[in-house]
């Protein structure tokens, strides 16, 4: 019998592996909790050729995780693909998602996120495409975990009339295999430094029920900023939650924080994070000028540059920095974990 028919995920969170500290965070909270958690690596994070979270690749990355794991026991912590289709590395081509998936099979992942909603083509073929992903997929791995539905971060507001379409659209996946996650667009929706979308909650719970007939989890993305009341909101509607950027910007908050104490000088690294251009995913209705809070949401991509380093290295000399972030981490996601 295979570990899937064995057991399911019991995790209700997942974390964007935004950085080194915030992966041991989530094994240390798991270890010492001993609660299950996911982590959940983008393509543009970690990839099978690198990515912006300390230039690793899928392998580099598993060696990290295998560290973590020899050092925190206890923990159980699910290795997860978020967002794997074209598109979300600025690559379009197919075959660079089949490459994410090989890698991540070889490397030991547990889960895969099938995502194609940037996928260049009709919504048919978007759905035959992803059937040929799932399949190849199964064929590495038979027992690998599965993710699918699609999050645009857009902030949808469905209905109860798109209730009949998600049932259709589940039913095509399940007839040839068994997801344990569905994606629900809820409402959320990341933007800035805050949560500025809405819960749909009518929808939510009709969703939820359909799901759980069907025998699936309900997975919502882009929880990030929520307050416990919006979290508790959620309570037995919303079976697991994401998050990643909150974690980027507030690491980043973390450390100016820091160096406005300290009087560390933070001009390059807010010129840099600034000058890259990757808050513009982000921003709202908050204007480009803005260098302050632009350079702030984008902070977390340019975590392996010198000028963030040089940061690291003179706050060090201050107090142990890293391990301040990691139990920065440790509460953020007892906020998501204590509901």
């Amino acid at each position: 019998m295979s570990e899937k028919t064995q057991k399911k995920i019991n995790s209700g969170l997942g974390v964007g592996p935004m950085s080194s500290e915030a992966i041991e965070a989530v094994f240390r909270y798991a270890h010492f909790h001993r609660r299950e958690l996911m982590l959940i690596a983008s393509k543009n994070q970690i990839d099978w050729n690198g990515g912006y979270v300390n230039n690793w690749t899928t392998k580099e990355y598993m060696g990290y995780v295998v560290q973590m794991k020899k050092k925190y026991s206890y923990a159980t912590v699910r290795i997860c693909r978020d967002h794997c289709g074209p598109g979300f590395n600025g690559i379009n081509d197919l075959s660079d998602v089949y490459k994410t998936i090989e890698e991540d099979i070889q490397n030991g992942f547990d889960l895969i996120h099938v995502d194609l909603c940037h996928f260049h083509g009709s919504y048919d073929e978007r759905l035959k495409e992803s059937k040929k992903i799932i399949e190849h997929t199964l064929l590495l791995k038979p027992d690998i975990f599965l993710e699918i539905g699609t999050d645009e971060n857009i902030g949808t507001n469905y209905s109860l009339s798109n209730i009949g379409e998600i049932e259709k659209e589940i039913d095509f996946f399940k007839s040839f295999c068994e997801p344990d996650f569905f994606v629900i667009q809820t409402g959320s929706l990341v933007r800035d430094n805050r949560q500025s979308g809405s819960f749909n909650k009518e929808f939510v719970e009709e969703a939820s029920i359909l799901l759980k007939q069907k025998g699936l989890k309900l997975k919502e993305h882009n929880a990030d900023y929520l307050s416990k009341e919006e979290i508790l909101l959620r309570k037995g509607i919303v079976d697991a939650l994401n998050i990643a950027p909150q974690l980027g910007v507030v690491q980043t908050q973390f450390v100016l924080n820091k160096c406005s104490i300290y009087g560390v000088d933070t001009t390059d690294f807010m010129e840099e994070s600034y000058c890259g251009g990757k808050w513009k995913k982000w921003l709202d209705k908050n204007g480009y000028e803005n260098k302050l809070l632009c350079s702030m949401i984008a902070g977390h991509y340019h975590f392996t540059s010198d000028s963030y380093k040089k940061i690291i290295e003179c706050l060090s000399k201050q107090e142990d920095i890293q391990e301040n972030i990691i139990n920065m981490f440790m509460d953020l996601i007892g906020h998501y974990e204590n509901k």
